[in-house]
């Protein structure tokens, strides 16, 4: 199973995947929450439509497509790590951004206002007052995508080939062959698979309840 290698691959795919979500995530809801016009309505929307369209459904035209940008633009999308995050950015963006733009709505936008009449530039009432409002909300995106992004299989399998590149999920797989299952290595492998996961769940978990309740409901 080669584990550390793995390990490293998918805290590598995982860490950094979440970071850029909640960032970009966060800065996206904020600014379509604060701007009443079609345009950011519409932006809205597409969000949410992306949100009900199953990935089986795209995941052979995205290869193609992930493919011809390689060819074309020489830019490295198959079978490297960042194209695997930058694939798992697209996908994991419209739960997050719908998730912050109900907790940015809950905000009174005269804290902005204040902040703006003191002088503060729009990039500094975002991090310095705005960001630190949202972290159950944050807390919640971060938990989301950690687990689905740990766990995924489907997608890591159509873009790593390299056997130096699987994560955690794709090298429990080859412990279940056509002929035979090495179900001692793989129960092995499948419990450390789940332990990272559920520690980071435990300690961020008084968070998913509030965070969901607020960003989906107001």
């Amino acid at each position: 199973m080669n584990f550390l290698n793995a390990l490293a691959n998918s805290l590598y795919i995982t860490i950094l995947s979440v970071l850029i979500i909640v960032v970009l995530s966060s800065m996206t809801a904020w600014m379509l929450a604060r701007t009443d016009n079609k345009l950011s309505k519409i932006i809205f929307m597409i969000f949410i439509a992306t949100m009900l369209i199953p990935f089986q459904t795209l995941m052979m035209p995205l290869m193609q497509f992930m493919s011809t940008i390689t060819n074309t633009l020489h830019i490295p999308m198959i079978n490297t790590r960042e194209g695997l995050i930058f694939m798992h950015i697209g996908f994991s963006s419209s739960i997050s951004v719908f998730l912050y733009h109900g907790f940015v709505k809950s905000i009174p936008i005269t804290l902005e206002e204040a902040a703006t009449i003191d002088g503060a530039s729009k990039f500094g009432v975002f991090w310095r007052i705005i960001f630190p409002i949202l972290k159950p909300i944050t807390v919640t995106v971060m938990i989301l995508n950690v687990i689905n992004i740990w766990n995924d299989y489907l997608l890591p399998s159509l873009t790593l080939t390299d056997k130096g590149l699987r994560t955690i999920p794709l090298s429990t797989f080859y412990f279940f062959g056509e002929f035979t299952i090495q179900w001692n290595l793989a129960m092995a492998g499948l419990m450390l698979t789940i332990i990272p996961v559920v520690i980071f769940y435990v300690l961020a978990q008084k968070h998913i309840i509030k965070g969901i309740g607020e960003g989906a409901v107001k």
